[in-house]
């Protein structure tokens, strides 16, 4: 039976890479998906996540959520993802601003799909405001699985940090605290899920005739940019991809339990995780078959365009950009 789910999602161009791969798991059945700020601005996330559905064919309500973190002001990474989110691509449609109704979206739908599965993409104000206004929804809930977080590789922000939790430490702390049945995804994980150059390039190409693969080739065609120039990286880490992946086969990776803490701390350890006695418990996703999730990707979202193994390239690609850029021993 598939696992009902409510994406969270902040829509840059990695969620789009989930988004379409949630749509098109047999093993999950999307209720629904809120946005939140983080990567661009809330109604430039809500306006993504509807264009990636409709290209995905998912029929689940989009709802727009929080425009700002709990207590700071929101950051958009548009070096990360672009303007508009979505690297080169040029939405159709304008963003405007919508009601956050994210939060008592998520209670309701708890409510009407018991044991539903979140899967929190961006920084995490909705849950947190959520968690907030429905104090009964940790007994609602299933497991909630969580894309954010560096433990012991560098982070994207600072050496420390992950932009999602550095974007809104509070919320994260709110719930690391929560009781919840936690399965953090974290970035030492995320960091091996990448799509290499040449399969972009093979996007572009298709795209010459489809506007499917355009879409997607000017999407990762400017992340790939981006990772090149800051870290001399051929291909582009869809980071996002792989939280929705572990929704649907957790057997993907491997897990361990930790007790963790967040800093919220105004240096550069803001949004930094550390391993402590007295921190919260959480099951982390510690090892993955990565050539086994890029597969996946490919076979459900890039089959029109890519072949067998064409993202092959790009975990071997990770494996070696992380040996030759381990976490600095100052930020240990």
């Amino acid at each position: 039976m598939p696992v009902s789910l409510l994406l969270d999602t902040d829509t840059g161009i990695d969620d789009a890479v989930a988004i379409a791969l949630a749509a098109r798991l047999e093993a999950i059945d999307v209720a629904a998906v809120t946005t939140v700020h983080g990567n661009v601005e809330v109604e430039r996330a809500t306006r993504n996540a509807r264009d990636v559905a409709r290209r995905a064919r998912l029929h689940a309500p989009v709802v727009s959520g929080a425009a700002a973190p709990l207590h700071r002001r929101p950051q958009p990474a548009r070096e990360t993802h672009g303007p508009e989110g979505l690297g080169y691509v040029h939405p159709a449609t304008p963003a405007t601003p919508e009601p956050d109704r994210a939060a008592p979206t998520i209670a309701d739908t708890a409510r009407t799909h018991p044991g539903l599965t979140l899967c929190c993409l961006g920084p995490l104000t909705n849950l947190a405001l959520a968690l907030g206004r429905s104090p009964e929804l940790p007994e609602l809930l299933g497991p909630v699985v969580i894309m954010g977080g560096a433990l012991a590789v560098r982070g994207t922000q600072t050496p420390w940090s992950e932009f999602n939790w550095w974007s809104d430490p509070e919320a994260a702390r709110v719930v690391l605290t929560a009781g919840l049945d936690v399965r953090l995804v974290p970035l030492d994980v995320t960091r091996r899920i990448a799509v290499p150059g040449s399969a972009i390039a093979s996007l572009q190409r298709a795209g010459a005739a489809d506007d499917d693969a355009r879409f997607w080739a000017d999407a990762l065609r400017f992340y790939a940019d981006f990772h090149r120039s800051y870290e001399s990286f051929d291909g582009c880490v869809i980071n996002d991809a792989l939280a929705v992946a572990l929704v649907a086969d957790p057997s993907l990776a491997d897990w361990i339990d930790r007790r963790l803490v967040v800093s919220c701390s105004d240096d550069a350890r803001r949004g930094a995780v550390s391993v402590a006695a007295n921190g919260d418990r959480v099951t982390v996703a510690a090892d993955v078959r990565a050539h086994e999730v890029l597969e996946l990707v490919r076979e459900r979202v890039f089959a029109r365009w890519l072949p067998a193994g064409a993202l092959d390239a790009g975990a071997d690609a990770a494996i070696r950009w992380l040996e030759r850029n381990p976490l600095p021993a100052e930020a240990m």
